[in-house]
């Protein structure tokens, strides 16, 4: 083995401690920025891109039924990353089950 094939990549629970952590990271900023003066401010301009993102922040999947922060735009991104993490899990266990056999 030369020194070109040392580099390995991360083992898979390695990579989802690393995605679990980033993942609780996240999740404690939120909780602590919540209900304060430093949540962000969303620009609502007139263009295309920030009103699509009020239409959906303002729905009722973020302002009634997913609702563990006061501010919409952290249940947004906590609802994007988990699916995030879902849909690498679902990959990841398919991979394993085709590979593997």
């Amino acid at each position: 083995m030369n020194s070109t094939e040392k580099a390995q990549s991360l083992t898979p629970i390695r990579r989802w401690i690393t995605y679990l952590g980033i993942f609780l990271l996240v999740q404690v900023i939120f909780v602590l920025v919540d209900g304060t003066s430093l949540e962000p401010n969303i620009n609502d301009s007139d263009s295309f891109i920030p009103r699509t993102f009020r239409n959906i922040l303002d729905s009722s999947l973020f302002m009634e039924w997913i609702t563990p922060y006061s501010y919409p735009y952290f249940n947004m991104v906590m609802t994007v990353h988990i699916i995030a993490l879902l849909i690498m899990a679902i990959a990841e266990i398919i991979s394993r089950l085709i590979f593997n056999k």
